[in-house]
């Protein structure tokens, strides 16, 4: 496998699995001192899973440290990434959010370079998101969020 080279891309968000999400932002906010968690419910929404269709619900709430934005991701219901990870006695630590304006062309080196595509889809109705699997190597997948300056094709 090539080295991994992230070049200009940058880490724009942190994002945390739990099971519950809200206790773990107390704790957050407490002990780190992070500023408040703004929550959003997610309609239930179509994704592609490990090759198949599936309908995920999650929780997420919102923060900001470090010059990035705080994710913690509640699965409500659906096979997803996010269940795999809880499932297999994980919290914490999930992925890093990159922004990038041309997701299509980052996925295809990543594919190039021996990684696969676990779950992509479009989050909120306005956003392709693709988890590339860099799990094994570096310890967290990466979430490559599709800019909203180029239009995403459905």
């Amino acid at each position: 496998m090539s080295e991994l080279n992230l070049g200009n891309l940058k880490i724009n968000q942190l994002g945390y699995v739990y099971n519950d999400i809200k206790k773990q932002a107390k704790v957050l906010e407490e002990k780190l001192r992070l500023p408040k968690f703004e929550y959003l419910e997610n309609k239930p929404t179509k994704y592609n899973y490990r090759g198949k269709e599936t309908t995920v619900q999650t929780m997420l709430g919102f923060s900001r440290s470090l010059n990035v934005q705080i994710e913690l991701i509640q699965l409500i219901n659906g096979e997803c990434i996010f269940k795999e990870f809880i499932d297999s006695g994980r919290e914490g630590l999930h992925h890093f959010g990159i922004f990038v304006e041309d997701v299509d062309s980052i996925v295809k080196e990543y594919i190039e370079r021996g990684y696969s595509v676990v779950h992509e889809g479009i989050t909120a109705g306005v956003r392709k998101v693709v988890y590339i699997d860099t799990y094994d190597d570096f310890g967290a997948y990466f979430e490559f969020q599709q800019s909203r300056k180029k239009r995403i094709k459905k």
